[in-house]
């Protein structure tokens, strides 16, 4: 049987084209969302893995091999796709005369400990700058707290990053751009009964954020539900799923707000019963796993479903010149890199998945880095960063704004609306 935190590793990677929540694990308890900043960590002038003319990082990705006989997902080539990126920057002279010298950490999602050994391995052997990649729930801590290493990307949230010891950058809040987020609700919760409901993991995130600000809007949930069902227990977690479903019919709810990890086992059950509420989701990762799953559903459990997430392009600028980048180093992916909107659901291998996250993570931390210039170390670095400012993230269509209380860009999220013969979401305004 697999283990439960692999199970969930595996739901997470499965779940976020780039990278963001994982089901049943992504958020915390939340306490000030509004100011991530407001305990950011005093930083030492130090500068592991950095001389005079190289920078050493770390790349951290999902390794699926272990679990490709039950799950069909490719991501791609992770360790090709960063290599052709940062030998773009590094034949252009580098980041202020510095080549980077990625050294990559690929963490078995079968493996419970795996995460901990790539960071025991970047971090007290391999003595990284930095690490960047694909971090899931908490796995950021183990770098920028324990081990006091500079991170790129993972869900940065207000508690999260109150506890770090070295920079932390990201585009992702973990759950806390989830306040603002529900006003974009406003109309769908009009004159509505609405339900609650997300998995323990996520209590806070429910009761903290989501409920309040329902209440801001004026609505009273008439039922909240927490699955607390152990996850490597799929009955008892169809059991309790149910449960809630049978609960919020029977109190007149017509709409459902759906959080975070919640979306993996609320509309399976759903289709166990002629119940169709509304759908409101806090994320469009955790859903995409169900609209694409190639096994047969009754999809009408999605109709006039509506989610909360950022603004993205296939099409954006600095988006296609990684793919060009990548495709010219990689000329077996020629073409194939396509915006994965288009491609039918249940497509697999995706190898748009490892090129988006590598483009927005080199990226950011060349950005960075270079403004922290020549004297490159933990403290300058924190600075850049907070002072890095209105910057274009590789797919955003919006900017990030990076800043002292902000060092995960602050991007707004916008509305999208589930299209049924597609079965993706598409912008609700456009």
């Amino acid at each position: 049987m697999t283990p439960l935190r692999s199970r969930r590793r595996i739901a997470a990677v499965l779940a976020t084209a780039a990278a963001l929540v994982a089901a049943g694990c992504a958020a915390e308890d939340k306490d000030d969302t509004s100011n991530a900043a407001s305990g950011a960590p005093s930083i030492a002038a130090v500068a592991p893995g950095v001389t005079a003319d190289t920078v050493k990082i770390g790349v951290v990705y999902p390794d699926l091999t272990a679990v490709k006989h039950i799950l069909k997902s490719d991501h791609g080539d992770y360790e090709a796709t960063y290599r052709a990126l940062i030998k773009k920057i590094n034949d252009a002279g580098g980041i202020s005369g510095r080549k980077i010298e990625p050294v990559f950490g690929a963490i078995n999602v079968a493996s419970p400990a795996a995460a901990q050994e790539t960071c025991v391995k970047l971090t007290q052997d391999e003595k990284v700058f930095a690490v960047i990649g694909t971090l899931n729930a908490n796995e950021p801590l183990c770098y920028v707290q324990t081990n006091k290493t500079a991170v790129i990307g993972g869900p940065l949230t207000a508690k999260n990053y109150g506890q770090a010891q070295a920079p932390w950058f990201s585009d992702q809040r973990g759950g806390d751009e989830v306040g603002p987020g529900i006003d974009l609700f406003k109309e769908a919760l009009a004159g509505k009964k609405v339900a609650v409901v997300g998995v323990v993991n996520e209590q806070s995130l429910v009761q903290d954020i989501v409920v309040p600000a329902l209440r801001k809007l004026g609505v009273t949930p008439v039922e909240t539900g927490i699955l607390d069902a152990n996850f490597r227990d799929a009955a008892a977690v169809a059991q309790q799923t149910g449960v809630f479903i049978q609960k919020f019919e029977a109190s007149g709810a017509d709409t459902v707000v759906v959080v975070g990890g919640m979306a993996a086992s609320l509309p399976k059950e759903l289709e166990k019963t002629d119940y169709r509420p509304r759908l409101l989701f806090t994320n469009t990762n955790t859903i995409g796993a169900y609209i694409n799953d190639t096994a047969q559903h009754d999809y009408t459990t999605m109709t006039n479903a509506i989610a909360i997430a950022p603004n993205l392009d296939w099409n954006e600028p600095q988006l296609q010149e990684c793919i060009a980048t990548v495709e010219a180093a990689i000329p077996d992916l020629k073409g194939k890199l396509t915006d994965p909107n288009l491609l039918p659901a249940g497509t697999t291998p995706t190898p748009q998945v490892s090129l988006d996250g590598a483009c927005r993570n080199v990226a950011l931390f060349k950005a960075i880095a270079a403004k922290a210039g020549k004297d490159l170390n933990h403290q300058t670095f924190q600075q850049a960063g907070f002072s890095l400012g209105a910057f274009p993230l590789p797919r955003f269509v919006d900017k990030a704004n990076y800043s002292k209380d902000a060092p995960h860009g602050a991007i707004p999220p916008v509305l999208w609306k589930y299209e049924p013969t597609t079965r993706k979401f598409v912008l609700a305004n456009g």
